[in-house]
């Protein structure tokens, strides 16, 4: 397993990690751990480029269980996320390997360093359960957040030394909310609505590559709650 991931600090000790699939992860590095935000698609060794950025030790969180956020979660002892997200990971993390296998290929990637077979058999990993708290990681605090909406136990971080909110898939450039496990347009917009009393002031987002705006994020939820008034209203 090689290590591909492109490294872009976006701001002070806030990184963004790309593995070859296009995927993007968050590194957070305060002065006494850092926190991992996601584990992509689990092609590329992630502890090398952590290593890269910081000799700290780290936390590893997972926003939701889907395969292209937790993939790369075998190569952790253990990784974070909320309850209700187990069924989620272990299916999209295990039973699902067989299709990212196939999106690696359709793509033409390179995947000299891997054979089909040993990236479908490897592992899930180990996952412990995470409840709303606040992460101390020396300068920088990261707030663990339930926000439930794309997957019921999706999880969010917001840095309020950075005011920055990393939502998940909650928000991104497309939100799928069509997945069996999906919440629904209206918890989704239940979520945000809470998540947007903080004081953020920038958004990073998994699926798209440079830093969102507070205007972003207010003119994102203002869209899906006039979506959901107006599929509404045709349903009555």
């Amino acid at each position: 397993m090689n290590c591909l991931i492109k490294k872009t600090e976006v701001m002070n000790n806030v990184w963004m990690l790309t593995d070859r699939m296009g995927m993007h992860m968050t590194l957070l590095t305060g002065t006494k751990k850092a926190l991992l935000v996601d584990t992509g698609y689990g092609f590329d060794d992630i502890t090398a480029a952590i290593r890269e950025i910081t000799p700290l030790p780290f936390e590893v969180l997972l926003t939701h269980g889907h395969h292209d956020h937790a993939c790369g979660a075998y190569q952790f002892e253990k990784v974070w996320m909320h309850r209700d997200e187990e069924p989620v990971f272990t299916f999209y993390a295990g039973s699902w390997r067989q299709r990212v296998w196939q999106q690696a290929i359709a793509k033409g990637l390179d995947l000299s360093d891997w054979t089909e077979e040993g990236f479908i058999r490897m592992p899930c990993g180990k996952a412990d359960f995470i409840e709303p708290c606040e992460m101390d990681l020396g300068g920088l605090t990261a707030q663990i957040l339930h926000c439930p909406g794309h997957t019921k136990g999706s999880l969010g971080v917001y840095v309020k030394e950075r005011e920055l909110l990393l939502p998940g898939d909650d928000m991104n450039p497309t939100t799928w909310i069509f997945f069996p496990e999906c919440e629904g347009l209206a918890t989704l917009i239940d979520s945000l609505q809470k998540t947007a009393i903080l004081p953020f002031e920038q958004v990073l987002c998994p699926h798209h590559d440079q830093l969102l705006t507070r205007v972003d994020f207010d003119a994102f939820l203002q869209g899906l709650s006039m979506e959901h008034v107006l599929s509404t209203s045709e349903k009555a």
